[in-house]
């Protein structure tokens, strides 16, 4: 479990009693309790789908009160069960179950549902900040499986690591329902046919994830070509409204790209993350994507990028 899903299950206290008893201490106590079931033997695909509900819930709105975090009005419990096989929530008010929230659907149904039963917690925003609302990936295993897939298997050739790097960025985003549409490299390539407008090196398709994309861009095109350029980070939060976009995929809204640096301190490679949404990367995921670039920029043999290529 990473650190924030042990963060949010302290919000809860660990009951042994059935259902039937926290009905009747919904009543005896007048108040709701919100009862999270966890299967005892859970494994990794039960802890990700607890880390997806339960998470969002407890951590909601950084820096105010959540829904569940500073209450005395509402009493959660958790209870470890071998008979539940999906983690899920129920609410008891007066004597019944009222409601359940399961994994499955929206984020913002499960909020609506607790909220009618339970209400927010004092001075929390209300449902609409939700539409920009990012769910955590899980930072900690990322880069733990970009390291086991890079450095510990001593893997130095830099299209194969790119391609592990890309698919385990994929994925953690996926794990953590949310949208992405394209994650991928670009290698710095020095070109044996400059035009005369062109730079003496050009930016050449690596792995990825994803939809067929732009297999050659520009050192002056682009988001890409700004991260190349200035050696810096860009999350666009549009990208329709960013000068010199390349549409590769027209689904695309916002898009992250990370430099890759050798030890010169020279762009070799981008790390490149499209999303179909707009403000669709935090400032979280752009530490996280930095930290991967520096893994595999130490992991890798880059002499072999500066091989020339000649654009059709």
């Amino acid at each position: 479990m990473t650190m924030s899903l042990d963060a949010a299950l302290q919000y809860f206290t660990s009951t042994h009693v059935d259902e039937t008893q926290i009905a009747a201490q919904s009543e005896s106590e007048i108040k709701p309790v919100v009862l999270l079931s966890i299967p005892s033997t859970a494994g990794y695909t039960q802890k990700r789908e607890l880390q997806n509900l339960i998470v969002p819930l407890a951590f909601l709105f950084r820096g105010q009160e959540s829904l569940f975090c500073g209450r005395d009005d509402i009493s959660l419990v958790k209870l470890f069960s071998k008979e539940v096989e999906t983690p899920n929530v129920k609410v008891f008010k007066n004597g019944a179950k009222v409601a359940t929230v399961t994994t499955d659907g929206e984020l913002k149904d499960h909020i609506s549902t607790l909220v009618e039963h339970i209400g927010w917690s004092p001075d929390c925003p209300d449902l609409t900040h939700l539409d920009n609302y990012l769910a955590p990936i899980d930072s900690d295993t990322l880069l733990s499986d970009v390291t086991a897939f890079t450095v510990a298997t001593g893997q130095r050739d830099y299209v194969a690591n790119a391609a592990n790097v890309s698919s385990i960025i994929w994925h953690a985003f996926l794990q953590a329902n949310r949208s992405i549409n394209w994650v991928g490299f670009y290698f710095v390539r020095p070109l044996t046919n400059p035009k005369a407008t062109d730079h003496d090196h050009i930016l050449l398709l690596g792995p990825f994830m994803g939809k067929p994309a732009c297999s050659r861009i520009r050192y002056q095109n682009g988001v890409c070509g700004a991260s190349w350029r200035t050696k810096s980070v860009q999350r666009v939060a549009n990208v329709h409204e960013y000068p010199g976009h390349i549409a590769c995929d027209d689904a695309s809204k916002s898009e992250l790209v990370t430099p890759v640096l050798n030890k010169q301190g020279e762009v070799v490679a981008l790390i490149d993350l499209d999303c179909p949404r707009k403000n669709g990367f935090s400032v979280d995921d752009e530490r996280t994507i930095v930290q991967v670039a520096r893994i595999i920029s130490e992991a890798c043999d880059w002499a072999n990028v500066g091989m020339p290529y000649t654009q059709p």
